[in-house]
């Protein structure tokens, strides 16, 4: 008993400090972290010794009493998070060192942090960004916003798309998208009527000096077709000219608009990872987590504006 009330007082003053560097060199030493690392353990841990000078004498309730501190001072679950995993490390240093007689982290679970729900367009909105070019026509780019918001792409598979893409699929000879993702995973993916006229608009537009190139959304850039960034910008420009703010648009964005409306129109989440291209289902899980309100919000809108077709 005496050893241990020892210990609990080597917390105090620079023993702290001492207890740090034997972490951080064990650390170092053992795991080769970066010094930004080692530096992110030793913040969060003194912000514990704050909450808990005694740190040795520390307890699975003072842990979780830690964490619903932090989460009542408004921190951030990726930070709570990463404020638990510090701590876990330091706690299991200490053990192994024998310092503490048990890890009062060892049963503490780790919450997924929370994700936010990603920006959503409404139809309406949607059909304000395409509507805009009936006026003023800009064929390379309505034909890329038709082909991203009709297909639910990622901006890099859009703009590495090549004419080669363009397939038609039996029986009913329908024109369809053959992309390669992530991980060269490969699917299929049918565009609607409005699409497929925007592109064949478009490349009835190409000159001579570029039409024979392999991409299908071309440009004189080295790469030989626009790039991410590239059409990142022309979206937001587009997004002012029609009144719709800036930071509200963006290829990720038209891309979730797409899943988000075609779950609002009843496909299920099978079919939209599918054509999202998303290894897990998990991952498309996100789309049923927008709220009742949103969706109430998105359908009153203007719940006539569909111009998805799969």
């Amino acid at each position: 008993m005496a050893e241990q009330s020892i210990h609990l007082t080597k917390t105090s003053g620079v023993a702290i400090d001492i207890l740090l560097e034997r972490f951080q060199e064990m650390l170092f030493a053992d795991r080769s972290l970066l010094l930004q690392t080692l530096a992110a353990y030793k913040t969060d841990v003194l912000a514990f010794h704050k909450f808990k000078p005694d740190v040795l004498s520390t307890t699975k309730a003072d842990i979780e009493e830690y964490i619903s501190t932090l989460r009542f001072a408004g921190r951030k679950q990726s930070s709570i998070m990463r404020s638990i995993a510090s701590l876990r490390q330091f706690f299991l240093f200490l053990h192994e060192e024998k310092e503490i007689p048990q890890n009062p982290t060892i049963d503490i679970k780790m919450k997924a942090a929370y994700k936010a729900l990603p920006k959503v367009l409404s139809e309406s909105e949607v059909g304000t960004l395409l509507d805009y070019f009936n006026e003023k026509r800009n064929v390379r780019l309505n034909a890329m916003l038709h082909v991203l918001y009709g297909a639910g792409l990622r901006v890099s598979e859009l703009v590495t798309l090549t004419k080669d893409s363009l397939i038609c699929t039996p029986p009913s000879n329908k024109t369809a998208l053959f992309v390669r993702g992530k991980g060269d995973n490969e699917r299929i993916i049918p565009i609607n009527d409005l699409a497929v006229e925007a592109i064949g608009e478009y490349l009835k537009s190409l000159d001579s000096k570029i039409s024979s190139g392999k991409y299908l959304f071309q440009s004189r850039s080295r790469g030989g077709h626009i790039t991410r960034q590239g059409f990142a910008k022309l979206l937001k420009k587009l997004a002012v000219d029609v009144g719709l703010p800036e930071s509200k648009v963006s290829p990720h964005v038209i891309r979730h608009a797409f899943a988000t409306h075609l779950l609002l129109h009843g496909a299920d989440l099978l079919s939209i990872q599918k054509l999202l291209g998303h290894k897990d289902i998990s991952t498309t899980q996100i789309y049923t987590h927008v709220s009742n309100e949103k969706i109430k919000q998105l359908v009153d809108s203007n719940p006539n504006i569909s111009k998805l077709h799969i």
